[in-house]
């Protein structure tokens, strides 16, 4: 009989006592810097229906879902059974896909704009590589129902705030977009033709 590996399973790893309480702490920060914001913390499921991590995405985010086998299957199955026909379920492979769906099942209990901050475990399919696993820790911080930039300037002075509480420096954020550069030229009494250029 061959010997078991005690190893994490590939892709996985273990985390110690001490890795824990340094790995609480740090999540603690972030999650009370982003409260004093206004985000709430929330918790999703890790499995999601199969349809809705397959709906809308489709492409790369499709091949990074582990899939769950339906239960009561036959045993065995019958020979033509397509894969799609196995699998109802499956886990996260984002935070923002349940948060969608926590948002439309949930909407008239919440407020608007409603600011989400969720941090949990996540799971991708890939080849695992060096630093990159394939369950992590995403932390994920969305405002829905506000329309305005002001949303993307709070998420942006937020996150600032917590690398400062963390003590990570120099953080530099970089803005790239169009609308703001075309604003800029405009002050700056660029004409609209020459903008593209």
């Amino acid at each position: 009989m061959a010997k078991l590996d005690n190893g994490p399973a590939r892709g996985t790893r273990d985390l110690l006592p001490s890795e824990v309480v340094h790995r609480e702490a740090v999540i603690g920060t972030i999650a009370s810097c982003y409260r004093g914001f206004g985000f709430q913390r929330i918790e999703t499921p890790a499995l999601e229906g199969i349809a809705r991590l397959t709906g809308g995405q489709g492409g790369e985010n499709e091949k990074l879902i582990f899939k769950v086998l339906k239960r009561g299957l036959a045993d065995p199955l019958p020979a033509e059974t397509e894969l799609s026909e196995l699998t109802d379920l499956g886990l996260r492979f984002d935070l923002t896909v349940p948060l969608t769906r926590l948002f439309a099942h949930n909407q008239a209990k919440l407020p608007s704009p409603f600011r989400a901050l969720q941090i949990g475990p996540v799971w991708r399919a890939e080849r695992p590589a060096r630093g990159r696993y394939r369950q992590f820790t995403q932390c994920d911080v969305d405002t829905i129902g506000e329309p305005s930039v002001l949303a993307e300037c709070e998420l942006l002075e937020a996150t600032a705030a917590v690398f400062r509480t963390l003590r990570v420096a120099p953080v530099t954020i970089r803005l790239n977009d169009r609308r703001l550069l075309s604003a800029m030229a405009e002050k700056a009494g660029v004409e609209r033709e020459r903008q593209a250029g």
